[in-house]
């Protein structure tokens, strides 16, 4: 939807486009050219996983698409009884079981794994140095990777959903598993495989 290296070997990027699809940006630059200041609203989607690791995994990361992007709004169509996507929604809402969430405003950050790791970062205006992070591991296996772009002090709670965490969970959420001291501009972090890991530094 974003991402200007990635190439899909279709008809559409090879034959009409000539260029990686990036489907957000192009149409955020459409707009921009011809109707300013209209905002992106994508009506309905579902990427499936409905009952799988996988479905946290790309609704967590639409999600931090979606905010990155500046998409206005997006309507999930479920169809069916989505436990595993619903729970891509507690990566960024209440993660700690009660009213802790993502932060109001977007941040810059980079993973130095960007193939196998992607990270959102957000800070929060009502609570001046915080910043919540998702960090979300697509690999089938472990992956430690550097987070990098924003200051950090104080102490950081780790909150993850895998596939073994999910089981038996109704409805799945995070989990607590860690609390670590952070300072600096850097937060290395080992990822379990499949993973979605919110990290509250404050």
């Amino acid at each position: 939807m974003w991402d200007p290296t990635f190439t899909e070997n279709s008809w559409i990027t090879n034959n009409v486009l000539g260029e990686p699809l990036k489907l957000l940006p192009r149409l955020q630059a459409k707009i921009d050219a011809e109707f300013p200041g209209t905002k992106i609203s994508i009506a309905e989607y579902e990427n499936g996983g409905d009952n799988h690791i996988a479905g946290t995994i790309a609704q967590a990361d639409n999600l931090g698409v979606f905010g990155s992007q500046g998409v206005f709004a997006a309507t999930l169509w479920p169809l069916g009884n989505c436990p595993y996507i619903l729970a891509g929604f507690r990566a960024f809402r209440g993660f700690d079981g009660a009213t802790a969430s993502f932060g109001d405003t977007s941040l810059g950050a980079t993973s130095s794994k960007a193939q196998n790791v992607t990270v959102y970062a957000s800070s929060d205006s009502t609570r001046p140095g915080r910043i919540v992070f998702v960090a979300i591991n697509r690999s089938t296996s472990p992956q430690t990777t550097a987070i990098n772009g924003a200051t950090l002090s104080g102490s950081a709670s780790v909150y993850q959903m895998t596939a073994a965490s999910a089981q038996g969970q109704n409805p799945i959420h995070p989990l607590l598993v860690r609390q670590i001291q952070v300072s600096g501009s850097s937060l290395t972090i080992t990822l379990p495989a499949l993973s979605v890991s919110t990290i509250d530094v404050e």
